[in-house]
């Protein structure tokens, strides 16, 4: 069993606030184990381009060891400062990717190139953080080294801000994303009310496949609001009636209505509210575009009363908000990085590392490895005692398993933290040429 002296890391799918924190957790412990640490850039379609970095050398230069020579604990607290900032960067470092590997029992030359890359690179152990897609690479990613006897280790590391990943309670991103929507959704319910006349806010969020994010928006009541007054969730089939006659409700009570919506939101049949027939997939299959919920909810509101309405899609702004972020978020997300080294150093292979949770208040979660099969290519919902018999709500349960992940306490964004970490790094080059598949 080889021994872990050098681990190529590597980011994908969505960015999120918490997903540099992941990544500083990881150079931090590598560093202390001494373990060498690359990074692909744009995730594995990058290293199969031949884009990738040594991030020791990024964050740990020689000439910064050499300068406060002189004065060891000058230079450590430098390069740790360095690693802090990257910590509360938003967005991927690294750059990302949607890129899909074959199958395992296809016929390619694309893992046979990958060897090849971390053969010569010297590569022990690759960690891969992301969300749903990017567990589906590390699965194949471990079958294949499996198949073939090579003990290069692969783990992976959750991110995704739509919370919809198995084996974990959540998933770093989540929650400074739940925390954004909840805020924004509270601030958007005051602005509606200034003018005393009738008007509908529809705000738009993210999650494609499951409503957690849009379910966070509940959080906005406990602060002495009534907003907002719906949510409607990907779990709940969409019943444009039973909506039209709940808003005409309460438009007989107030005259500001608040509706949260998911992107993913779909009828009953399964089919978008707007027709999206003629968009594109990306590579693992799903719409280029999922928005346009709170776009088809506002042509139908003003069909139907005489009211102002405005559609609010939060789009990126609820995935790179940074001084908006739950500090539990990014000290868990941190702490997963730091958990995928100790892993690699324990030889594991074909898991994720991810979060049992042990108690609501006080809240409590341990760190666990799943195995990666658990994981991939399924999906996390909203279970049903989580949403209200009306499906236009969401219960104490849910608010219950939300408060924790938002975190009250404010982070501290002095001059310095307010700078993030530049992504503008050279990729490194080995004499590998970029991966180019055979076509025919």
């Amino acid at each position: 069993m080889r021994k872990i002296r050098k681990i190529l890391i590597g980011q994908s799918g969505g960015p999120t606030v918490a997903i540099n924190s992941s990544l500083a957790g990881i150079i931090t412990r590598a560093h202390e184990e001494g373990v060498e640490i690359y990074g692909m850039q744009n995730g594995i379609e990058g290293f199969l381009n031949g884009r990738y970095t040594n991030l020791t050398n990024l964050f740990f230069p020689q000439k910064i060891q050499q300068q406060h020579a002189a004065d060891e604990k000058c230079g450590a607290d430098q390069q740790k400062h360095t690693v802090e900032l990257l910590a509360k960067t938003p967005s991927s470092f690294l750059g990302s990717c949607r890129y899909k590997l074959p199958e395992v029992s296809e016929e390619t030359p694309v893992y046979q190139d990958i060897e090849c890359r971390l053969t010569s690179l010297g590569i022990d152990g690759i960690l891969y953080i992301g969300g749903n897609d990017s567990m589906d690479t590390v699965n194949k990613l471990a079958a294949y080294f499996a198949q073939h006897n090579n003990d290069v280790s692969v783990i992976g590391i959750p991110k995704t801000i739509d919370n919809d990943l198995e084996g974990t309670d959540h998933a770093p991103g989540f929650g400074s994303s739940a925390r954004y929507i909840a805020t924004i959704v509270r601030e958007l319910a005051r602005d509606s009310e200034v003018y005393g006349k009738p008007n509908i806010t529809i705000v738009e969020t993210m999650g494609r496949d499951a409503g957690w994010l849009g379910a966070a928006s509940a959080l906005a009541r406990e602060k002495n609001e009534e907003a907002p007054d719906f949510i409607l969730l990907p779990e709940v089939a969409y019943d444009e009636e039973r909506l039209l006659r709940k808003t005409a409700e309460l438009f007989e009570r107030k005259n500001s209505v608040v509706i949260v919506i998911s992107e993913g939101v779909r009828r009953p049949d399964g089919s978008t509210l707007l027709d999206k027939s003629h968009m594109k997939m990306d590579a693992f299959g799903h719409l280029a575009d999922q928005s346009g919920n709170a776009l088809y909810l506002a042509e139908l509101f003003q069909k139907h009363f005489d009211a102002k309405i405005r559609g609010i899609n939060l789009n990126s702004l609820q995935r790179c908000t940074m001084h908006a972020s739950s500090k539990t978020d990014l000290d868990e997300a941190f702490e997963l990085g730091k958990a995928g080294v100790d892993a690699l150093l324990a030889h594991k292979t074909g898991c994720m590392i991810g979060l049992q949770r042990l108690s609501d208040v006080p809240y409590q979660a341990e760190i666990r490895c799943i195995p990666i099969s658990e994981i991939a290519n399924r999906v996390k919902s909203v279970p049903a005692e989580m949403i209200s018999d009306d499906g236009l709500w969401v219960t104490e349960k849910a608010l219950a398993y939300l408060r924790p992940l938002v975190s009250n306490e404010e982070l501290a964004f002095d001059a310095a933290t307010r700078r993030f970490v530049s992504s503008n790094i050279s990729p490194d080059n080995n004499g590998l040429p970029p991966f180019i598949p055979k076509l025919g």
